[in-house]
C-alpha cells in the first residue's frame, strides 16, 4: 500500500513538472515590425497607412483576436468583428511556441508565437511564407484590457486632432 502511493506521488510530480508555463487568462499586445498591408486584417485601424496594434487574448484553451478599430468616427478596441468569419481558435503550445490559425474573409492564416523572443509570425496556411511579424509584449488579463483600452484611447485622440483640421 505504502508502494502503491509513493509511486502514484512520484508519478504525479512527475507529470506536474512538464508545464510550460501557463498562458490561460493572460494576453500579448503585438506592434508590427514587418507588416504586409495586403494582409492586415479589415477590421484593423491604420493610423498613416501604419497598421495599430492588435492584441490575442488566451483564456479557456482558446484565442481571441483583438483589434484597435475605427467605426464611424470612434476608435475602439474590438473583438473579432465578424464573428462568424472569426471565432475563438483553440491554441497548441509547447516549450517553444503557441500556435493557431485564424481566418478572414479572404485567407486562413498560421500564426506562431516564440515563447522566448515574443515574436508573432503571420503565415500561409502551410507556414512556407512569413506574410507578417509583430513584435509582442505579454499582460496579465487586466492590464491586457487596461492597456488595449489605453492604445485606443490615444488614437482616438489622434484621430480628433486630424479632424478638428477639417474646414468642412
Amino acid at each position: 500500500m505504502m508502494t502503491k502511493l509513493i509511486s502514484i506521488t512520484i508519478i504525479l510530480l512527475f507529470y506536474s513538472l512538464h508545464s510550460y508555463g501557463s498562458v490561460e487568462s493572460k494576453g500579448i499586445i503585438c506592434e508590427c515590425l514587418d507588416c504586409k498591408l495586403n494582409h492586415l486584417d479589415p477590421s484593423s485601424y491604420l493610423v498613416d497607412k501604419k497598421p495599430t496594434e492588435i492584441g490575442f487574448h488566451f483564456k479557456i484553451n482558446k484565442v481571441a483576436i483583438y483589434y484597435i478599430s475605427k467605426i464611424g468616427d470612434n476608435i475602439k478596441v474590438s473583438e473579432n468583428l465578424q464573428t462568424t468569419l472569426r471565432k475563438k481558435k483553440r491554441f497548441y503550445l509547447d516549450q517553444n511556441e503557441i500556435k493557431w490559425t485564424y481566418k478572414d474573409s479572404l485567407n486562413i492564416y498560421a500564426y506562431i508565437l516564440d515563447r522566448k523572443t515574443l515574436i508573432l509570425s503571420k503565415m500561409n496556411i502551410t507556414k512556407t511564407k512569413t506574410l507578417n511579424r509583430r513584435n509582442c509584449k505579454a499582460y496579465s488579463e487586466i492590464e491586457f484590457f487596461k492597456n488595449m483600452n489605453l492604445l485606443s484611447e490615444k488614437y482616438q485622440t489622434y484621430y480628433d486632432k486630424k479632424r478638428n483640421k477639417n474646414k468642412i
